[in-house]
């Protein structure tokens, strides 16, 4: 595991200073021996409403990632509607040969008891679950939960607690139908990705993602601590990751590291210029279990964020930037609340404003020229009134990846980078 610290310097007034600490964690795959044994269930909604293509999509994308899975990792697959079927008991080696013809086999049903699919998904993964195992559960549905446990608190606490059993929970939105908070809530609480499939055609590029994070976890139970000193007068976490507060110590849940994934946090802290010209504004605390050679470790990182006042402005192009895309993701969440209220100019009105800031950086590159463009083809469907449900799912998941420092899952869903006939 790697991290760097980049620190960017702004004054306000003649003694305010803003400290903004862009910290990226990176994790390094493990030799393949190494790497962690899957433990998997594939929970997939078969209710009335993913008949069709929907269905035959999600069929093929749980089948393409079983072909995926190696020998000794365990997989089951749990099908449901209003009632619940387990398709496949957890197998490992041969058995696995069979269950991409079992999952194309099934059919769409009825109502969605959402709470009743994990449930069971958990049950099977249970049986395999381990210390030297990554145990997950891939919830996919397209609909709200109707039978069985429908309170979202409910089935939040689920998902938090199969997590301090070592089980995290992945969740799926298939269209336009689902309750993307739910399923945002259930993925943070149960340490895994949020995902919006728009079209039939991304599910087995998404499926994929996720079998490629699977398969090169560095790092599980990621923790940033941010340890403010009494020099830091405020600190404000521009990042959306669950967060607990422990006195003055402010504690940031950031799930597992992929290698092909570094992570990011960004800390900003306000300080008054006194006597003294360097200053310890506190201290980002990492702390993970670390896959390595000889099984996982427990690591602890601790960087000190020390300034000097004298030095003035700083701007660093990293920080700004992520910065920029921080402030797309509020916009981008603001114009929703916006729409839901019935203001249709105040929603384009914010997205306008980031399109403004993102426009005038000097530091515009193609990355920020793509997210320029998005805000701009929101911004003018939000200004014609003609914003659809697609619209408001595809935004709420552009902006949890940002607020979850995760673009190469906005990459996968991006509009902008999209031909017109769909590919990329």
């Amino acid at each position: 595991m790697k991290t760097t610290l980049v620190l960017d310097h702004d004054v306000v007034g003649a003694s305010r200073h803003i400290i903004r600490a862009l910290l990226r964690i990176e994790g390094q795959a493990p030799p393949l021996e190494s790497r962690l044994p899957l433990n998997l269930t594939v929970v997939l909604d078969r209710s009335g409403s993913m008949s069709g293509e929907k269905l035959t999509a999600a069929r093929r994308a749980a089948a393409q990632l079983v072909r995926r899975l190696r020998p000794e990792d365990f997989v089951s697959v749990v099908a449901y509607d209003q009632s619940v079927i387990t398709i496949a008991e957890p197998a490992t080696g041969e058995a696995q040969r069979a269950l991409p013809a079992q999952i194309e086999s099934i059919e769409s049903g009825g109502s969605t008891n959402l709470s009743g699919g994990w449930l069971r998904g958990r049950e099977l993964i249970m049986r395999n679950t381990n210390d030297r195992r990554a145990s997950r559960i891939l919830l996919l549905t397209d609909g709200l939960a109707n039978v069985g446990i429908t309170d979202p608190d409910s089935l939040v606490g689920l998902c938090a607690a199969a997590r301090e059993a070592s089980i995290s929970t992945t969740t799926l939105g298939f269209g336009t139908d689902y309750d993307e908070s739910l399923l945002r809530a259930m993925a943070e609480a149960g340490g895994g990705s949020m995902y919006y499939i728009e079209r039939a055609d991304q599910a087995i590029e998404i499926f994929d993602d996720e079998a490629l994070d699977l398969l090169d976890i560095a790092a599980q139970n990621v923790t940033v601590t941010i340890d403010p000193s009494p020099a830091a007068q405020q600190v404000v976490v521009h990042h959306g990751y669950p967060r607990s507060q422990h006195g003055s110590r402010l504690r940031l849940d950031i799930g597992d590291l992929y290698a092909r994934e570094p992570r990011a946090v960004l800390v900003e802290f306000a300080f008054e210029a006194g006597d003294s010209d360097d200053v310890h504004l506190g201290d980002l605390l990492v702390s993970a279990q670390v896959v390595t050679p000889g099984g996982i470790e427990q690591r602890e990182i601790r960087l000190p964020i020390k300034v000097s006042a004298r030095e003035g402005v700083r701007s660093e192009p990293e920080v700004r930037k992520e910065l920029l895309y921080l402030e797309a993701a509020r916009a981008r969440e603001q114009a929703i609340e916006e729409q839901r209220r019935g203001d249709y100019g105040a929603a384009a009105s914010a997205l306008q404003q980031s399109l403004m800031q993102i426009e005038a950086s000097p530091y515009l590159d193609a990355d920020l020229q793509e997210e320029a463009d998005d805000v701009r083809a929101m911004a003018d469907k939000f200004h014609m009134r003609v914003a659809s449900a697609a619209d408001e799912k595809y935004m709420f998941q552009r902006a949890h990846e940002a607020r979850q420092s995760r673009p190469v899952k906005k990459d996968l869903i991006s509009r902008v980078r999209r031909k017109p006939d769909g590919s990329s």
